[in-house]
């Protein structure tokens, strides 16, 4: 799609080595959109502001999300995080309307945790890492959002007083032929993640085996 910004947004956490290879991805798979990265660090991904050490939080991530989408010039923003590896069929995805928040399906988690075992398991909804939506539209719920809260929060502490930004706009799903895959460190902003944990597998389609995957980028 063309008329389409990715947003990349993170706090900066995870591995140096790991992170530069899930950004190769993205650059690799989204064909050249413009990219707007939004990070804590300077890091060098298409048009990058950086905010500074902020601090970890559902209010930073939203508020840097926000920011790259004033930034961004198209109709249309879609998001990356720092943990998610996206197909390229996720960047040619053309939304039919601009004021609803069309989320990627399936996601499956990679757990990659010290102590746990290295299995993929399928979400049981989609993510805020996976969404494409009018600029304009997701722009207007962010800034209602944030409007009466700190302008950046260090912890989640007072966190679950904000809404869920898929529960406050209109949202509506598309299949993708190949999943989303968000792995599950030990440094993730949230230690669990809601998933499918009676279909867990150890391979899946077109990323493969859970072990060879996370050789490969950990």
């Amino acid at each position: 799609m063309s008329d389409l910004t990715v947003i990349y947004y993170t706090s900066n956490r995870e591995i140096e080595s790991f992170e530069n290879k899930i950004i190769e991805s993205l650059i690799e798979n989204s064909k050249g959109l413009p990219i707007v990265s939004v990070s804590q660090k300077p890091i060098d991904l298409g048009e990058n502001i950086c905010v500074g050490n902020v601090g970890v939080s559902e209010i930073n991530s939203r508020r840097q999300l926000l920011i790259g989408a004033k930034k961004a010039k198209t109709k249309f923003i879609c998001s990356a995080e720092s943990d998610f590896l996206y197909p390229e069929s996720f960047f040619e995805f053309e939304p039919p309307k601009d004021n609803i928040i069309y989320l990627a399906v399936p996601v499956f988690i990679l757990f990659v945790q010290k102590g746990k075992k290295t299995i993929y398991s399928p979400k049981k909804v989609s993510s805020e890492g996976c969404l494409i939506v009018g600029r304009e539209y997701i722009i207007s719920l962010l800034e209602s959002m944030l409007k009466d809260q700190d302008i950046w929060r260090e912890k989640t502490d007072g966190d679950r007083k904000i809404p869920h930004l898929l529960k406050v706009g209109k949202t509506k799903t598309f299949k993708l032929d190949i999943p989303v895959v968000t792995f599950k460190t030990d440094r993730n902003m949230h230690r669990r993640t809601p998933h499918e944990y009676k279909k867990i597998t150890e391979s899946i389609h077109y990323w493969g085996n859970a072990h060879d995957l996370r050789r490969k980028y950990l």
